[in-house]
């Protein structure tokens, strides 16, 4: 088709950790974790770009997700939260984010450190596409739908139902590998049985 069959160009060149690392950093703490940015907000949490820094030099960029300060003292919506990470702790798949920690942080904040995907998710992805007057390339479409559709998979396998599959929630990474993401109103499908 003439098109670049990867999406390099509409990514950018520069990483989002060196790009948070070269500029200050929020200089606030979440648990052991260092907010580098901030990503984004709905309507129960925001979302950061993290640090986890450990003695040795060890250093870990997740992605950090924050009850809302008005919310955190509602006793349903730090159920909702909880529930949330708890029910996304349970998938171990390649096509789906990982999630490496919940916590509570000082003040009864709760929050979530999950792996970070370098990339954009498939809604930032196709409207870059699309200010450039392209299409994605049909190559990249059917990878990031049957990635999606192999973690989808995997949360049914494990009982679950995500209930909020969209280009929102889809993660691209720079190496075409599609990730589901927020798994804030997934619920067991029905006979099914899990420990969340």
């Amino acid at each position: 088709s003439g098109e670049p069959h990867d999406i390099g160009e509409w990514l950018g060149e520069t990483r989002p950790e060196v790009e948070a690392a070269a500029g200050s950093p929020l200089q606030e703490r979440v648990g052991p974790y260092s907010l580098l940015r901030r990503i984004g907000a709905g309507g129960m949490a925001e979302v950061f770009l993290a640090e986890l820094v450990r003695p040795g030099g060890f250093k870990k960029v997740v992605v950090l997700k924050r009850i809302l300060p008005q919310l955190s003292g509602d006793a349903a919506y730090r159920e909702m939260f909880l529930r949330e990470g708890r029910t996304a702790a349970l998938l171990n798949h390649p096509n789906v984010v990982q999630v490496y920690d919940l916590g509570e942080a000082e003040g009864g904040t709760c929050f979530l450190a999950m792996e970070h995907v370098d990339g954009l998710t498939l809604s930032d992805l196709a409207r870059r596409a699309w200010s450039a007057r392209r299409s994605l390339p049909l190559e990249v479409v059917a990878s990031c739908v049957a990635d999606a559709a192999l973690g989808l998979a995997a949360d049914i396998h494990q009982g679950l139902v995500h209930r909020d599959i969209s280009p929102d929630n889809l993660m691209v990474s720079r190496e075409v590998v599609t990730k589901v993401v927020d798994f804030g109103i997934a619920r067991p499908k029905t006979g099914a049985h899990i420990t969340a």
